[in-house]
């Protein structure tokens, strides 16, 4: 018997400089671990390749850039879902200390912690299709701090309070006004738009921009919390992983029908 195909999640290519890192996990792209371990070997590629830009894209066809966190992982046993090691936190991370830009082409609208991986890239060239929502509350998951932050280095207060509160998706229009997406354009150029921007970066003296990226990630971090603060914080979050509003979230999910929370 022949071996079993296994699908390529995420992929990652090398030329002129410029890295292209493909999600390739139809149909909506989700964040499963296994895509995140592969994102995590792509970027690794990139970066073995001399890589000074990366373009983190998906299929231009999906009609979901992703819809961020996988469902099926999320627990519904009280423990939290959004922890150090889950897969797309890695991911952030590995995007945030990666040593060259990394510029998210952004075809269609992302949820969740697609929306999270967007904002943490350095920058975001999008279409009209692109909108952006968080959307933990319409689920139950209290998302953790370190999120948070990164949202607040690329958004006013007020627009990420709406975001979080509501997890009403924010449109390409308002996102190009508040500086999220660097670029705006029609569908049509967005491929092309995107990789001039990347090959400008990548003709640029490598070093150079590496020292930017580092001295702006570390200019732009969230605020430390005390530790009170914090310990207070996680005391909410935990109350929510345990409550039966996320089980009822979780399971109005795949029940396809609207969540009916009891606050408790």
């Amino acid at each position: 018997m022949a071996d079993a195909i296994v699908p390529l999640l995420a992929s990652a290519q090398v030329a002129n400089h410029i890295g292209l890192v493909t999600i390739s996990n139809p149909p909506v792209n989700t964040l499963s671990n296994k895509v995140c371990a592969a994102l995590l070997a792509a970027f690794d590629e990139c970066e073995q390749g001399g890589a000074r830009v990366v373009i983190l894209r998906t299929d231009s066809k999906s009609k979901i850039w992703s819809a961020g966190h996988d469902i099926h992982e999320i627990p519904v046993d009280g423990h939290d879902a959004v922890t150090w090691t889950t897969g797309f936190v890695q991911v952030l991370r590995r995007v945030r200390a990666f040593p060259a830009p990394v510029i998210a082409m952004l075809h269609s609208s992302v949820w969740g912690a697609a929306c999270d991986l967007a904002v943490t890239c350095d920058l975001a060239t999008g279409t009209s299709h692109t909108t952006f929502a968080i959307t933990p509350v319409k689920i139950g998951i209290s998302y953790n701090s370190c999120g948070v932050s990164h949202f607040l280095g690329a958004l006013p207060a007020h627009i990420v309070k709406e975001m979080f509160f509501t997890g009403e998706p924010l449109s390409a229009q308002d996102a190009f006004r508040l500086g999220l997406l660097n670029r705006l354009v029609e569908p049509e150029q967005l491929e092309k738009t995107t990789m001039d921007l990347a090959a400008t970066i990548a003709s640029r003296a490598p070093l150079a921009v590496a020292a930017a990226k580092a001295e702006l990630q570390s200019l732009t971090q969230g605020v430390p919390l005390h530790v009170d603060e914090f310990e207070a914080i996680q005391a909410k979050r935990r109350a929510a992983f345990i409550s039966e509003d996320l089980k009822e979230g979780v399971r109005s999910f795949f029940e396809k029908r609207a969540p009916v929370f009891q606050g408790k």
